[in-house]
């Protein structure tokens, strides 16, 4: 049984119990992506990973990574086994301090804006996000066990009134990161989404809101307006969809299907606590 603050009986199912994700059947891979694709998020517990042996996990399940433009290099001050070219280290890895990698994540969007512009690749595309628990802080700002939150946006779509269901529907937004190096602007352009669309295995319809930085088509020389109308639509699915908080535990990887729900990270103190969780995006292409 899953951990929470608050009971949520679609995400956050677990899966591969007692199974090291590195020794996996075909059957049991193909298994994993019929539950995330159900559920939305999904955890698997108690594994021991280095980032080589989760970039292995993924590729083997969702297909190669893009070509990256750049090798990346070792970082000296934190172990190899934290590194590879497609997993990035979240938290303070380097041990306590005042920053922290990745504070921008605690504020609600969906991961797939980070997804470069690809020749072939809709915007509808099946990313899944994998985050590895590697050591967890105890507890967050708040004195709570920490957590990482998620909404279920086709249960927020269908909480919707008809007439509105029907007005987003009709509508597409502009979709940036909500924190983009200058490094990276070209590479990953803003985007333009429908607002509701439907999920490519499932068929079932939910909500794709990105983040604050959305624009909706039309509002493009209307900054304010165009804040306005994401913060009143995010409150209206804040307000009728629940929450669902994972509580970490160490050696717990949990995927999620940005198609299907936003998160956000939360708040923890990094001078009390360390926090090392490695992130690692990918694209499932066997899905058309």
């Amino acid at each position: 049984m899953v951990l929470s603050t608050q009971h949520y009986s679609r995400l956050g199912v677990e899966a591969l119990q007692g199974c090291n994700v590195s020794n996996l059947t075909n059957q049991q891979r193909q298994e994993f992506k019929e539950s995330l694709w159900k559920h939305g998020v999904v955890v698997v517990r108690q594994q021991n990973l280095t980032a080589s042996q989760l970039e292995e996990f993924a590729e083997q399940t969702f297909g190669n990574f893009p070509p990256r433009r750049a090798s990346r290099e070792l970082d000296p001050d934190i172990s190899p086994d934290l590194q590879s070219q497609h997993v990035y280290i979240l938290g303070n890895p380097k041990g306590l301090t005042q920053d922290v990698v990745g504070k921008f994540a605690w504020q609600w969007h969906h991961d797939k804006d980070l997804v470069p512009v690809t020749e072939g690749l809709d915007m509808n595309a099946l990313y899944v996000v994998m985050l590895y628990g590697v050591k967890m802080p105890a507890e967050g700002e708040d004195g709570l066990p920490h957590t990482t939150e998620f909404l279920d946006m086709i249960d927020a779509y269908n909480n919707l009134e008809p007439q509105l269901q029907q007005q987003l529907g009709q509508m597409s937004m502009y979709h940036s990161p909500p924190f983009i190096s200058k490094d990276a602007e070209a590479e990953i352009p803003k985007k333009l989404h429908p607002i509701v669309s439907t999920h490519k295995v499932t068929g079932k319809k939910g909500l794709y809101l990105g983040s604050d930085t959305a624009i909706p088509l039309g509002m493009e020389d209307k900054p304010e307006e165009a804040k306005q109308f994401w913060q009143n639509l995010f409150q209206t699915v804040l307000d009728c969809t629940p929450v669902y908080s994972h509580v970490w535990q160490p050696g717990d990887i949990l995927f999620w299907d940005n198609s299907q729900v936003m998160h956000r990270g939360t708040p923890y103190d990094p001078t009390k606590y360390q926090r090392v969780a490695l992130r690692l995006g990918i694209v499932d292409r066997s899905v058309n």
